[in-house]
């Protein structure tokens, strides 16, 4: 099996989240990490499991800091995604 370091990166930071739920980073990091495999393999399913993180992490209490990367992040993943998912147009 090959060691792939962007799939590890997931794996990573799904551990953090598993052993302290109440870390923002580690959220943080888990999209990140899903938008940077997603970018490298064009995968947009793992965009929407960014999304859904995004969607999830918003609900916690942020700082300033994660806010802002918070927001960063989920511009990069509006950009992978409009730039690897097809846009389907009107018939």
């Amino acid at each position: 099996m090959v060691f792939d370091p962007l799939v590890e990166a997931i794996r990573k930071a799904l551990r953090a989240i598993d052993a302290n739920p109440r870390i923002v980073p580690n959220y943080l990091n888990l999209i990140e990490a899903y938008e940077n495999c997603a970018s490298k393999e064009a995968e947009p399913e793992l965009l929407d499991q960014a999304a859904y993180v995004i969607r999830d992490v918003k609900q916690l209490t942020l700082t300033e800091d994660e806010k802002e990367r918070l927001a960063d992040l989920e511009s990069r993943v509006s950009a992978t995604l409009a730039r690897i998912r097809p846009q389907r147009t009107p018939s």
